[in-house]
């Protein structure tokens, strides 16, 4: 039961991160700070192991900042991927990272297509990365549960 309420409060947050992405390609402080606190919790809930989840995050957060500093992905991307971090399992985070890094291509590519096809303003507004690391890390999150009960 407790699973399928933390899988239905990721899922209706991270919804809104991706809207709120797509709109304004932004990532809010508040909906990354609600991942946070649920993914904390299903680190305590779980007993996953705490120094795995917070190298997993420090290292996202350490490459997203140098990457940001480089001009290469946002803040809010950033954020948002460490915050996910936290709550999968070491198994499932490269899977995470790969599945990502492909949606996040297939989102650039589609851009690319958009912009030659007349809509070259979404373009210039930037990749809403959040449309690849949502649903990627969505899935680890689950998966990381399903194999922890």
């Amino acid at each position: 039961m407790i699973t399928a309420v933390l899988l239905l409060l990721s899922t209706c947050c991270l919804s809104w991160i991706i809207l709120g992405d797509l709109k304004y390609r932004k990532i809010g402080h508040g909906a990354v700070a609600v991942i946070v606190l649920i993914n904390v919790f299903i680190v305590y809930w779980y007993k996953l192991p705490i120094d795995r989840a917070l190298f997993q995050a420090g290292l996202v957060l350490l490459a997203g900042f140098i990457l940001f500093w480089l001009g290469v992905c946002g803040a809010g991307d950033v954020k948002l991927l460490a915050a996910i971090s936290l709550a999968v399992s070491d198994y499932w985070w490269p899977w995470m990272l790969l599945l990502t890094a492909t949606l996040g291509g297939i989102v650039a590519l589609g851009l690319l297509l958009a912009s030659g096809l007349g809509k070259p303003e979404w373009r210039a507004m930037g990749v809403p990365y959040a449309l690849a690391i949502a649903p990627s890390g969505w899935l680890a999150i689950w998966l990381t549960l399903i194999s922890a009960t």
